[in-house]
């Protein structure tokens, strides 16, 4: 089991794979180091790849350079890649020296056509990726309105 080293077992997208199931994701799965400042995908980026943060940080900032979220190790970033129609709405930046899984859906796809159990295993751990970041969001923006509400009575 070389790759799985990297420790693809502990991370969220790999959640519940076996053994054998991590040994085939390892397969089409890279490892990319990206450098302080370093662009990981921006909305230009056309290829349907999703990420895992291994090691390091990564700013996930708007298209208008308004800092979102930070993401931390172990994260998914970039599931819209899901959807290939979808075009991606923020930019990823390395904040430090970051080692990231890069997985990209094509391959996933293919690889679910003779595994499906991995790729319903790892399609589960995406959606609930989007899901908690879909009810973050809107938290925050409860609190927005909160907060400008009281501002505009002021």
């Amino acid at each position: 089991m070389s790759k799985a080293i990297w420790g693809l077992e502990k991370l969220e997208l790999f959640n519940n794979l076996n053994p054998m199931e991590l040994q085939e994701v390892t397969k089409i799965v890279n490892k990319t180091c990206y450098h302080k400042g370093d662009i990981i995908t921006d909305q230009d980026n056309k290829l349907r790849d999703v990420f895992v943060l291994s090691e390091g940080s990564v700013d996930i900032v708007s298209l208008k350079g308004i800092p979102l979220y930070r993401i931390s190790k172990g994260e998914i970033f970039g599931e819209l890649a899901m959807i290939s129609s979808l075009k991606r709405t923020a930019v990823a930046i390395a904040r430090e020296e970051s080692w990231v899984m890069v997985l990209n859906m094509n391959h996933i796809e293919r690889l679910g056509e003779e595994y499906p159990e991995i790729y319903n295993k790892i399609s589960q751990n995406l959606v609930h990726s989007l899901g908690v970041k879909l009810a973050r969001a809107n938290k925050l923006i409860e609190l927005l309105k909160t907060e400008l509400a009281k501002a505009l009575k002021k």
